[in-house]
């Protein structure tokens, strides 16, 4: 009995130092990644993907941000509109359903669930094919015209953060992104975007992209994608 006694203590005494083990390995390593190195703990629960070539080229095909404001010049401007008010130069138009094409735009666009707002200035706009004469600076102003389809080519985009989901391609599919009501987040995109109701298509380069956990980032060093 004696014996057996000393056995169970002994099995106790090793198991409580197992735990105390544990306990103070995990307390060290959440000190550590605190304070010394942050980015060991993110490696764990997250991906960081470095791009070497200074920009990372995207294709996306998700749904739609509620909200997107975008400022500055796009080469032009494809909408379908549904109908609205439009004033182009000093002249006011009424549009039931018309297909507008705007060239060399600069300005302000709103987009706002499926109705545009745009106040700017262009150097060519058609309604159905049809060019409206002025000033290589005509004005253009019209504001929540709902609109089908839009397209806007060689785009700058500064920022661009919500929650989505649908599919992300990053140089021709060396990585691809399934996001499922996860972050999506581009910084500095250069290209092409496309709106339909529950469509929104990018395609061009971006400096930097959060995708879910993941962050993708430019580095010098490397050739390929890597994971840090």
């Amino acid at each position: 009995m004696g014996s057996e006694a000393v056995t169970v203590r002994k099995k106790k005494s090793n198991l409580m130092v197992f735990i105390f083990a544990a306990f103070f390995l995990i307390l060290g390593f959440l000190v550590y990644t605190s304070f010394y190195n942050p980015n060991l703990k993110k490696t764990i629960t997250g991906n960081i993907i470095r791009e070497p070539k200074g920009e990372i080229e995207i294709e996306a095909s998700l749904i739609p941000p509620i909200r997107m404001i975008i400022k500055g010049n796009v080469d032009k401007i494809e909408l379908k509109t549904n109908g609205g008010d439009f004033y182009i130069g000093k002249e006011k138009f009424e549009i039931d359903k018309a297909s507008i094409i705007i060239e060399n735009y600069n300005g302000g666009l709103m987009f706002n669930n499926s109705y545009v707002s745009i106040d700017g200035t262009a150097e060519k706009v058609f309604v159905e094919g049809i060019p409206i004469t002025g000033r290589s600076d005509i004005k253009i102003n019209f504001d929540n015209v709902g609109y089908s389809f839009s397209k806007l080519n060689k785009v700058y985009i500064d920022d661009l953060f919500y929650k989505t989901s649908g599919v992300v391609r990053l140089n021709n599919e060396k990585a691809l992104i399934n996001l499922k009501n996860d972050d999506f987040q581009i910084e500095k995109f250069n290209g092409d975007v496309e709106l339909r109701k529950e469509i929104f298509k990018v395609n061009g380069v971006v400096k930097k992209t959060n995708l879910g956990f993941i962050d993708v980032r430019p580095s010098a060093s490397s050739s390929n994608f890597s994971t840090e």
